[in-house]
């Protein structure tokens, strides 16, 4: 039998050297490290589920090669963190809030897009924080929300938030993204489509299910990696993503897309592959 030690190790690349049994020298390989990012919400985390044990073991699997694994999603680092509470997972990196944020493995802002003072103030006017039954002002690590219907309210999925007016939040510096939810998908869309037509140039909305998440204009998972690429010296790696609904378009036509078999429809045609988790996906990159 054939054992690999690894000889050297740089930022992108491994270098191996092969031994049989008897302990001979038999060849040197150079492996070029690889990058997967993945969705979070309905993609590694499914509600009522959470995270399979599959996947878990197979990010772990994909790290021991020495690969990196990170999360492109619409959260921040705050509640990324909630997500992955009393689950073993390590990640290299995390493209946050649709892009408007990059992070590094020691959770360090390596890019950020700050959105429109004057915008912020608008949005505060517009119908949808009429509607929406939480307003929520996201810096990359901190969460602020005001609440229009307290019922929404979850303790145990909401740790840490801080409940804020609209006149406090309104002032709060270093604000990337605001979210809202609607009471259909298909509103989402009208109100996403009306954000976008009404703050052109300033702002980028997005659908996703009944959410909407608004940031700079210029924004999405696909920018948001390559900002991570550039940031990190990976250019010239092959970066595999996989996610399941529209907002993650951007990243599925700019990168080695993948689409979950329980994802939106669109999203599928689009894709160059289908898989039916994460670890699928990663396993059938190794």
């Amino acid at each position: 039998m054939t054992a690999y030690r690894a000889i050297h190790t740089d930022v992108n690349e491994r270098f191996y050297t092969s031994i049989d049994a008897e302990g001979v020298l038999l060849q040197e390989m150079r492996c070029h490290m690889k990058i997967a990012a993945s969705d979070f919400d309905g993609t590694l985390c499914h509600k009522g589920i959470g995270i399979r044990n599959e996947d878990l073991e197979a990010i772990r699997q994909w790290q021991r090669q020495g690969n990196k694994f990170g999360l492109v999603t619409g959260r921040n680092l705050h509640l990324v963190r909630i997500g992955l509470a009393g689950y073993e997972i390590r990640l290299d990196f995390c493209v946050a809030l649709n892009g408007a944020v990059v992070f590094d493995g020691e959770g360090r802002e390596l890019f950020w897009a700050e959105m429109p003072r004057k915008a912020i103030h608008a949005l505060w006017e517009h119908e949808i924080s009429r509607e929406s039954p939480y307003v929520m002002a996201l810096q990359g690590d901190a969460t602020f929300v005001k609440w229009n219907d307290p019922k929404w309210q979850d303790p145990l999925q909401q740790e840490g938030l801080r409940e804020v007016s609209p006149e406090e939040a309104k002032e709060i510096p270093h604000i990337l993204q605001m979210c809202f939810s609607a009471k259909s998908p298909a509103r989402a869309e009208e109100l996403a489509g009306d954000l976008c037509d009404r703050f052109a140039g300033l702002l980028s909305a997005e659908a996703n299910l009944s959410y909407v998440d608004v940031c700079a204009a210029g924004n999405n998972k696909g920018t948001g990696l390559a900002h991570l690429q550039e940031k990190m010296g990976w250019e010239k790696l092959p970066l595999y993503v996989v996610g399941d609904d529209r907002n993650d378009v951007s990243m599925i036509r700019r990168f080695h897309g993948f689409a979950m078999e329980s994802g939106n429809a669109e999203v599928k045609a689009i894709a160059g592959q289908v898989v039916p988790s994460v670890g699928a996906m990663l396993l059938s990159q190794l």
